[in-house]
């Protein structure tokens, strides 16, 4: 007959471990404005980005939408930031 192992696993420890797991998640979870704002700057670069490859037409239109996209989202940044 074979006998069972039981590995121990002191409470302590497991609870410490799934505390500071989840204080370190809620600590560096990033604010909403922060994810617009980044979205923005991304979706700025985006613009030329796709016109480079040729998936976009090359319109001066496009490319002021790409900088009006990116110089808003670094400004919202900075103010979310607490820069400006």
């Amino acid at each position: 007959m074979a006998t069972l192992t039981y590995s121990y696993k002191p409470r302590l420890a497991h609870n410490v471990f799934v505390k500071t797991r989840v204080t370190f998640f809620e600590i560096h979870k990033p604010r909403r404005c922060m994810l617009v704002s980044m979205g923005s700057i991304l979706a700025g670069l985006g613009f030329p980005l796709l016109m480079v490859l040729e998936l976009l037409p090359v319109t001066p239109l496009l490319g002021f939408v790409g900088l009006a996209l990116t110089a808003t989202g670094s400004l919202l940044v900075l103010v979310n930031c607490g820069e400006i």
